[in-house]
């Protein structure tokens, strides 16, 4: 890497990667009749993690 700084529209990415995802899930939809999902699991007794899991 040369050191130079880049700027990236971050707005933009978010786009195509929300776009591969979509696509992704749609494939894996047709293929198998599967709709992935989050799960998230709590370990311990941290407030800000509750807040976090609360929050998804």
């Amino acid at each position: 890497m040369d050191g130079s700084a880049r700027i990236i529209d971050g707005k933009s990415f978010a786009l195509r990667v929300r776009a591969r995802v979509a696509a992704g899930v749609s494939a894996l939809k047709g293929a198998h009749g599967v709709t992935p999902g989050l799960a998230v699991v709590l370990v311990g007794e941290d407030p800000a993690s509750r807040v976090y899991v609360r929050n998804k």
